[in-house]
C-alpha cells in the first residue's frame, strides 16, 4: 500500500475537527431556559432551549385555519406570562409529523415566526401546539439553536434579548 493514501482519512478528521471547534467558538453559550423575543409584536416569552426537540413548538389557542391569496393561512393566539395575549395570522408552511413520548405521533400545523434569544435572531419553523399545561409557552428545538448556541444545563437566563426590531 502507498503511504500517502493512508494521510488523507487523517487530513480529513482534522479538518472536521477544526471545523467544529471554529463553529463552536462562535457559539454563545446559553441557559435552558431564556427570554425569547417574538417579531414584529415584540413580545417577551420564557422559552425552554430543548436539544431534545428537533423543532420549534408554541402555545397556540383559539386556532383557525382559512384561505388567502389560494393558500392556506392560521389564525391563533398566543400569551406570555405577563399575561399579554397577542393574534397572529401566518400562512401554513407545511404540517409536520411530531414523535411524542411512548412513540405516539401527532400532525401539527407549522408556521414560520420570528424569533430572537440573546442576539441571535431567524425566521424559524414553528409547530402549533396546547402547550397550556407545561411550564413553557414556547420550546424552542435543535433547528433554532445549531450553530448559534450552545446550552449550559446547569443555568437559566444568562442572556438578554439583543437583536435589532
Amino acid at each position: 500500500m502507498h503511504p500517502q493514501r493512508n494521510r488523507y482519512p487523517v487530513i480529513f478528521t482534522v479538518l472536521s475537527l477544526l471545523h467544529t471547534q471554529a463553529i463552536a467558538s462562535q457559539a454563545v453559550t446559553a441557559g435552558w431556559v431564556e427570554k425569547a423575543v417574538l417579531y414584529p409584536s415584540g413580545t417577551v416569552f420564557h422559552a425552554k432551549l430543548d436539544t431534545g426537540a428537533k423543532t420549534t413548538s408554541i402555545n397556540a389557542v383559539d386556532v383557525e385555519f382559512f384561505q388567502r391569496d389560494g393558500k392556506r393561512w392560521s389564525k391563533f393566539k398566543i400569551t406570555n406570562r405577563d399575561h399579554e395575549t397577542i393574534t397572529i395570522e401566518a400562512p401554513l408552511v407545511r404540517e409536520a409529523t411530531i414523535k411524542r413520548h411512548f412513540g405516539k405521533r401527532q400532525k401539527r400545523p407549522v408556521i414560520m415566526l420570528d424569533i430572537c434569544i440573546g442576539n441571535v435572531r431567524k425566521k424559524e419553523e414553528v409547530n402549533l401546539v396546547d402547550r397550556a399545561n407545561l411550564n413553557y409557552q414556547l420550546l424552542v428545538g435543535r433547528n433554532f439553536l445549531k450553530g448559534d448556541l450552545l446550552i449550559d444545563s446547569g443555568s437559566t437566563y444568562r442572556l438578554s434579548p439583543g437583536c435589532p426590531d
